[in-house]
């Protein structure tokens, strides 16, 4: 996992960093709270003393008897238990805020990061994130914050009313506190280690589990669902891992053990010896001994809000990698375009991971209201084109404008207005099939979603559908074929009415009739929009402005019309003749 700017440090600032204002102010009314409840705890362990004295037969302590005393300790019990339960409220209301926050925060983040940040097992680390491990750090932000400020501020009472009633008791536990957070801050170095083995193996885990799951199709019809090695080979690295780490997170408990039960075996001590030279009567000795033992608890109190906080250290630092993850910069204002529905792209190269060059001096321009159909062979670098125009990624060289407007000086609102986009992968929501069209612009009217529905063939669709157009498509649109989901994505772009349309074959799942009837489309669109389609469709490419040739190595190997490149020598024309005789084959026994 990489390091981000917030990485190590106090956690405390790293909570409040996430947290709106308001959820802030109800952590802090708890923390306060919680310390109020300390002090009282504190003075409350202390009072025993003098009320054990009184009740052996001294005429009193600090001018009161054991009856004032007993009233005194009255008072603060009950001042404790009220300020404790509205402490506990309070922090739990900031702790369900953040939570709710950091939901709300990450999404948002997660919606304006670029696509390159994504990657395979990104969805079972996000799914991870929000679910097991938010709930984790809620309960950080709700339990252990309040409990170690209530433990530190008893701890802290209880060392200075030590010093005040004898000064060797008082000079131990002082002492201990320094030596009782060395011996901690090694722990949590441990303990971070023993985290780091194991943390990446469960990550594995949930990202198998989750391929495992959306790869059941490709399984069965494989005969292959019996068993998925990836998922076992996670399991079992996961168990290796899981025991090493174990190793290093027990060898983190023993060493805080051993230094908080040496504390409490020194008090004892030293306690003993006070008793036993006669500095402290029997009955007080014994209370003085309970007031060590109440003081050596709140040590282990404290030993376990601090490992309940580090244990989640790593969960934070996964979210902190999330939002402090970089955005492509956008200005606050777009440039003016002065080329209203045109593309161009100017020497334009691009890498994915600087191995490998993916495009390498791409220039055309597409005027406005005129189609260009990019081809080339897989991996060319076609797809990359579109995403690239939609800023999905920045160009590592050259210049992409559109509009007239370089698409780094565009605010992403104004970009996307100017763009609608048919990619190959749909995802249709667990809607209506009508609510899914109108993804493409929410305020548009009854006729116009009909409209676009009829030009993509979704028509057809409804019809079979038990209620029509209001019948749910299921999560991702399971209940729809490819190809119907593909034209429901296609009814989205020309609902939205964009200046350019970009299509990344589009019609690679549509049988012969409908890609006739979206070829039909397309010519209606082109009366207001600019077309950039990638296609290997002869009835698709045929009907283009222009079209770009890609070569294996992402040049532009040829340009120009349909008539023009398929008469010269290149490229194009090998193309265009394997795939009109491709046209004629057919399966025979």
């Amino acid at each position: 996992m990489s390091k981000t700017p917030h990485s190590g440090g106090l956690l405390l600032p790293r909570y409040e960093r996430l947290m709106a204002h308001e959820d802030w102010g109800k952590l802090r009314t708890g923390m306060t709270l919680g310390l109020l409840v300390g002090i009282l705890r504190g003075l409350g362990l202390l009072v025993l003393i003098p009320v054990t004295t009184t009740l052996a037969g001294s005429p009193g302590s600090f001018g009161l008897g054991s009856r004032e005393w007993l009233v005194v300790l009255g008072a603060i019990a009950v001042a404790a238990v009220v300020l404790d339960f509205l402490g506990v409220r309070i922090g739990y209301f900031g702790a369900l805020g953040f939570v709710s926050e950091v939901h709300r925060r990450i999404g948002d983040k997660v919606a304006a990061l670029p696509l390159g940040w994504f990657r395979r097992d990104t969805g079972a680390r996000l799914s991870r994130m929000v679910t097991q491990e938010m709930l984790s750090l809620g309960e950080s932000v709700g339990h252990f914050i309040y409990s170690l400020v209530v433990q530190t501020a008893t701890a802290i009472v209880i060392t200075l009313g030590a010093w005040l009633w004898d000064w060797r008791l008082g000079l131990l536990l002082t002492a201990s506190a320094p030596v009782l957070l060395a011996v901690l801050a090694l722990s949590r170095r441990i303990l971070d280690h023993g985290k780091s083995i194991s943390e990446p193996r469960e990550e594995e885990i949930a990202a198998r589990t989750v391929e495992f799951a959306q790869c059941q199709r490709a399984l069965r019809a494989n005969g292959a669902s019996a068993g998925y090695p990836e998922l076992a080979a996670a399991l079992d690295a996961a168990r290796v891992s899981s025991r090493r780490a174990l190793w290093w997170e027990t060898l983190s408990q023993l060493l805080s053990g051993i230094a908080v039960q040496t504390i409490i075996v020194s008090f004892i001590v030293v306690a003993a010896q006070v008793a036993a030279v006669g500095s402290i009567a029997p009955l007080p000795a014994v209370a003085t001994l309970g007031l060590i033992l109440c003081f050596t608890a709140e040590l282990n109190a404290i030993s376990s809000a601090l490992f309940g906080l580090e244990d989640r250290r790593q969960q934070m630092d996964r979210i902190d990698e999330v939002m402090d993850a970089p955005l492509l910069p956008a200005p606050e204002t777009s440039a003016p375009m002065t080329a209203p529905g045109s593309v161009a792209l100017t020497d334009v190269g691009f890498s994915y991971d600087h191995s490998r060059q993916v495009l390498d001096g791409i220039t055309f321009t597409v005027p406005a209201r005129t189609m260009c159909a990019i081809v080339g062979p897989s991996g060319s670098g076609k797809t990359t084109i579109l995403r690239l125009i939609s800023r999905f990624y920045d160009a590592t060289s050259g210049t992409i404008r559109v509009g007239g407007s370089d698409v780094r000086e565009m605010t992403t609102e104004d970009l996307m207005a100017e763009l609608a986009m048919v990619f190959q992968d749909v995802y249709l929501f667990d809607d209506t099939l009508e609510a899914n069209v109108r993804v493409g612009r929410a305020d548009a009217t009854d006729e116009e979603v009909a409209r676009a529905i009829d030009l993509a063939g979704v028509t057809e669709i409804i019809d079979r559908l038990p209620l029509g157009a209001a019948t749910r498509v299921g999560e991702g649109g399971r209940s729809l074929s490819g190809g119907e989901r593909q034209r429901v994505s296609i009814a989205r772009a020309l609902l939205k009415r964009a200046p350019i349309v970009l299509f990344d074959e589009a019609t690679s799942a549509l049988d012969v009739e409908n890609e006739r009837h979206f070829v039909a489309s397309m010519e209606r669109l082109r009366a207001t929009s600019t077309l950039i389609v990638v296609a290997h469709k002869l009835e698709t490419i045929m009907s283009a402005d222009q079209i770009i040739m890609l070569d294996a190595d992402g040049r532009i190997a040829q340009r120009g019309t349909h008539d023009r490149l398929v008469e010269a020598d290149g490229p194009y024309r090998d193309f265009w003749g394997q795939r009109h005789r491709a046209r004629g084959w057919s399966l025979v026994e």
